[in-house]
């Protein structure tokens, strides 16, 4: 794998990005779902009177609500993953650019023989 200073350098936020998706996966998905149903549920309620009838209007309304509490808890915890990714690698910030340096002379090296 070419090693290139973006990619170094970008590396502990794809780490922390990856760590929040999996914690979205066993933390955020099931309450996302849970309370973006309620969401939907209100706004059901809201449009067409309390007691919701099961009419596909309702249902499509309320898959909606799901679907936005769903994405909007994945969006939180990416971007929350990717910045205590950057936080927690900023300390090997300087190990990181000089590793990328060194592959970027070898690359030169390799290229100028």
């Amino acid at each position: 794998m070419k090693l290139s200073k973006k990619n170094l350098l970008l590396a502990p936020t794809y780490t922390g990005a990856t760590g929040g998706f999996l914690a979205f996966l066993f933390l955020g998905a099931i309450p996302g779902l849970l309370y973006g149903g309620y969401m939907g549920l209100m706004m059901t309620a809201s449009l067409f009177g309390t007691p919701v009838e099961p009419t596909m209007m309702a249902k499509l309304v309320t898959g909606g609500g799901m679907l936005i509490g769903l994405v909007s808890s994945l969006f939180f915890f990416l971007v929350m993953g990717a910045l205590l990714g950057t936080v927690a690698g900023l300390p090997f910030m300087p190990l990181l650019k000089s590793l990328a340096k060194r592959s970027e002379r070898q690359e030169l090296a390799a290229v100028s023989k």
